[in-house]
C-alpha cells in the first residue's frame, strides 16, 4: 500500500489527464476558491439548505463543520450568513485547513474559524453548536461511536446533525471489493466503509433520538453527479417504453411517481461503496 499523504494525491490525480473529471467532481480544483463557489451553487448544497431550513432564516446558527478539509462547505456556509467552525486534522494549505483559513478571508456577511482536532476528541465545550455538518467524514471516523458521541456532546439539545455521503456495504467481502477500487485508497490508505445498521445503531448509541435515513436515489445529495433532471429524464424514458410518451409526459408531473421510483432505484442499488446520508435530532 503506498504511503502517499492526502495532499500527495490529490495532487498526483491532478496531474493525469484522464482524473481530471474526477478532481472537479470532488471540488478538489487547484483554485479552492472556484471549487467552493461551485459547491455554492450546486444542487447538493440547495438540498442541504433545504433540510437545514437555512434558505429562508434570519436567524445566525453556529455550524460545525467536520472533517471541512479544504472548506468548501464552510464557505458555502458561512456565505449565506452563519458563523462556521472548520474542524480537520489535516492542516494542508492546498487539501486542508490552511486552505479554508483562506475562504474565509472571502466570506462577506458569515465567518470561517478553524480547529485542528479529530472527531473523536473535539476541543469544544458541551452543548456549543446548532448543527453539526458531516460531509463524506463519519466513514474516516478511527472509532465511530466515540466520534458520533462527540458530535452529540457538542450539540445544544434540539440541534442537528447532517452528516452527507457516507459509504455503504453489505460486509466485509463488499468491503474489500470497495476498497480495492477506490483510487484515493489505493494512494493513501484512508477509506472505510459501514453498513446501513452499523451507522444507524450508533448514531442512536451516540444519543440521538431521531435517524432520519437518505438512501442512494432519495435526494440529489447522494446521487450527485446525476441531477434531478436526470432523474427525471431517467424515469421519463422508462414509463415511455412500457406505456407511451403521452402518458410518460403526464405522470412524470405527479410527484408520488417520482418519489416512487426513487424508492425502486435504491432498492436496486447494492453496488459496494453506494451513498447514505442520515439527518439526526439530538
Amino acid at each position: 500500500m503506498s504511503t502517499y499523504t492526502y495532499e500527495e494525491s490529490v495532487r498526483w490525480m491532478r496531474n493525469q489527464p484522464e482524473h481530471s473529471e474526477l478532481v472537479k467532481l470532488c471540488y478538489l480544483d487547484e483554485e479552492n476558491y472556484i471549487a467552493a463557489q461551485r459547491f455554492a451553487l450546486s444542487e447538493e448544497f440547495i438540498e442541504i439548505t433545504k433540510l437545514l431550513r437555512l434558505s429562508n432564516s434570519s436567524q445566525k446558527f453556529k455550524i460545525l463543520d467536520l472533517g471541512c478539509g479544504n472548506g468548501i462547505a464552510s464557505f458555502a456556509l458561512a456565505s449565506l450568513g452563519h458563523n462556521v467552525v472548520g474542524v480537520d486534522p489535516d492542516n494542508s494549505a492546498d487539501v486542508g485547513l490552511t486552505a479554508a483559513q483562506k475562504l474565509g478571508s472571502v466570506v462577506d456577511n458569515g465567518s470561517i474559524s478553524t480547529v485542528q482536532a479529530f472527531a473523536e476528541s473535539l476541543p469544544f465545550p458541551d452543548s456549543t453548536f446548532d448543527i453539526v455538518y458531516a460531509r463524506q467524514a463519519l466513514h474516516h471516523f478511527s472509532d465511530l461511536h466515540k466520534g458520533l458521541a462527540e458530535c452529540s456532546r457538542v450539540l445544544k439539545q434540539n440541534g442537528v446533525l447532517l452528516a452527507t455521503r457516507e459509504h455503504v456495504v453489505n460486509d466485509d467481502i463488499q468491503l474489500q471489493e470497495f476498497l480495492e477500487n477506490h483510487l484515493l485508497h489505493q494512494l493513501h490508505a484512508g477509506e472505510n466503509a459501514h453498513t446501513l445498521k452499523t451507522y444507524i445503531s450508533t448514531l442512536y448509541k451516540a444519543g440521538f433520538r431521531k435517524v432520519r435515513t437518505l438512501a442512494p436515489f432519495d435526494n440529489v445529495i447522494n446521487h450527485f453527479p446525476t441531477s434531478n433532471a436526470d432523474i427525471t429524464a431517467m424515469l421519463y424514458d422508462s414509463l415511455s417504453r412500457k406505456i407511451g410518451r403521452k402518458v410518460a409526459s403526464f405522470l412524470i408531473k405527479v410527484s408520488v411517481v417520482e418519489k416512487v421510483y426513487r424508492y425502486y432505484l435504491s432498492r436496486k442499488c447494492k453496488f459496494p461503496g453506494r451513498l447514505y446520508s442520515f439527518f439526526c435530532f439530538k
